[in-house]
Formats: C-alpha cells, sequence, structure tokens
C-alpha cells in the first residue's frame, strides 16, 4: 500500500507543484486581483476601479518610452551578446592551456557582483577623469557623458550589461561546440568543404539548440534587468535609461501606487509571453535534439 501510494505520479509531483502554486500562481493572480484596485498602502485604503490602471498606464508618456528602452536595450544585449559569444568561442574551443586562460578572464566578469561591476563602468565612464573619455580623446575623437546624457545613457547601460553576460555565453558556446563530434568535421575535410561552408552547414545547424537556449535565457534576463539600472543611472536622466522592471519598482514601492505598479507587472508578463511564444513558434522548427 506504501509502495503504491510512493509511485503514484501525482504524489511525486505534488511538493513541485505546490512550490510552484506559492510562489508562482498565487503571486501572480495576487497581482492580477490588485491590477483592478487603487491601493494606497500609505494610507491603507483600498478602492476596486475595474481597469482604471490599465487606462492610466496606456496614457501615460513614460509608459511608452520606457517600453522603448526596454525593447532597445534587449535587442542589443541580445543579438550583441550572442554573436560576440559565438565568434570567441569560435576562437577558444580548442582545450588549449591558452583557451583555458583565456575563457577565465572572459568568465571573471560573470562571478563578480553587480555593485562591483557598475562602480568599475561608473568609474570608467566618469565624463572627467574615466579611461574611456581619454582613449576617445587621445583617438582625437569627442568624448561622450555616458551614462550623464539622455543621448547615451541607455548605451551605457547596454555596454555594462553585455559586458557582464559574455563570458556566461562564451562558455555555454564552447560547452556546445565541444560537443558536436569531430568525425563529422573529419568527413567534411575529405569532402573539401571550405571554412565558410563548414561553418553555416555543419557548426551553426549543430549549435543551434545551444543558440535557442541562449537566445531565451538572454531574452529573460535583458527584460528584467534591474541592478544595472538601479546603482547606475536610476533610469535617469529624464527616464533615458528607465526599463520597465525598475520603472514597475519606482512605481509601486518610491510612489506606493501598488495597484498601477500590479498593472504594470501583468502587462509585462503578457508582453515577455508573447515574445516566447514568438520563439517558440518561429526558432523551435530550426532546432532538434538529438
Amino acid at each position: 500500500m506504501v509502495n503504491r501510494i510512493i509511485r503514484n505520479p501525482y504524489i511525486l509531483i505534488a511538493p513541485a507543484i505546490i512550490l510552484v502554486s506559492i510562489f508562482s500562481l498565487y503571486p501572480i493572480l495576487f497581482a492580477l486581483r490588485v491590477s483592478f484596485m487603487n491601493w494606497d498602502t500609505v494610507l491603507g485604503t483600498k478602492e476596486y476601479v475595474g481597469f482604471k490602471n490599465y487606462i492610466i498606464i496606456f496614457k501615460d508618456p513614460v509608459f511608452w518610452k520606457v517600453l522603448r528602452n526596454t525593447l532597445i536595450f534587449a535587442f542589443f544585449t541580445v543579438v550583441i551578446g550572442i554573436v560576440l559569444a559565438f565568434v570567441i568561442g569560435i576562437f577558444l574551443r580548442k582545450n588549449r592551456l591558452s583557451d583555458n586562460l583565456v575563457q577565465s578572464v572572459i568568465f571573471t566578469p560573470n562571478i563578480l557582483s553587480a555593485v562591483s561591476v557598475t562602480v568599475m563602468w561608473m568609474w570608467l565612464m566618469d565624463p572627467n577623469v574615466g579611461i574611456l573619455n581619454f582613449v576617445l580623446k587621445w583617438l582625437g575623437l569627442p568624448t561622450l557623458k555616458w551614462m550623464m546624457s539622455p543621448d547615451t545613457s541607455l548605451m551605457s547601460i547596454i555596454i555594462v550589461s553585455i559586458w557582464k553576460g559574455l563570458g556566461y555565453n562564451v562558455m555555454i558556446v564552447i560547452a556546445g561546440l565541444q560537443s558536436i563530434p569531430r568525425y563529422i568535421y573529419e568527413a567534411a575535410k575529405l569532402d573539401r568543404a571550405g571554412r565558410w561552408t563548414t561553418l553555416f552547414r555543419i557548426t551553426l545547424p549543430l549549435l543551434s539548440p545551444t543558440l535557442f537556449f541562449l537566445l531565451i535565457t538572454s531574452i529573460i534576463s535583458s527584460f528584467s534587468a534591474f541592478d544595472v539600472v538601479s546603482l547606475m543611472t536610476n533610469g535617469g536622466p529624464e527616464n533615458s535609461s528607465n526599463l520597465i522592471v525598475y520603472w514597475i519598482y519606482q512605481i509601486g514601492f518610491l510612489q506606493f501606487n501598488i495597484g498601477k505598479a500590479s498593472a504594470g507587472s501583468i502587462l509585462f508578463m503578457i508582453m515577455v509571453g508573447i515574445i516566447a511564444v514568438i520563439n517558440y513558434a518561429f526558432f523551435n522548427k530550426k532546432v532538434h535534439y538529438q
């Protein structure tokens, strides 16, 4: 009797279902409920207002600016991050001592704390004493205000995010490249396949599951970026570097408008869900697992 209960599949998956319900499903349903309310956490008042919070968000020009910033941030961090990781991984895929040393150096930023990374880059990007402006001046190029200017603040956090996540992406790409059987490349040599033919006809197709994994994780990471904005720019100047997660935080915990923040969270969840479905529908047909 005990063995029959233990072997019951519903019993085995019950702990996972309970944890998902407590930490994922319940917060979503709670946020959905609160999004239809005007909840003042200072006065402790609650009032049902229907879709008023959603209407206010859609009429808010700051929301559209933040959404635009988030899409630009996600596009450049994902595309540039994966392309750089693939190129670097191609050069470092051989298991040599020099390659292993470079891999360790590249992976180091990934294990550093967000505070350490942002403080370092804030010093590098300082308009007056920063090394980056010194290099630009040495090259005869105009200097930049970086994170202190509305024109370059978003670019600044994009650079920092790509740099911090590059090591992880490179290691994943190298692991995928090293898992490709060597006899396939040997067969390509016998057929006198060139480097570009081998790259586009063998390496990329066989690496597509790894790249698809990186695509999904990079999109999730870029859309949920918070620490780099909070530590470097606080969304400024003039919301030029503000991203949607930090914007939701500002509304909920700085302006104490929990209802509007919850509505923004629901819209954000829907947007990420749509992007995930599009990714799976388009790229899943091109990815084959053995």
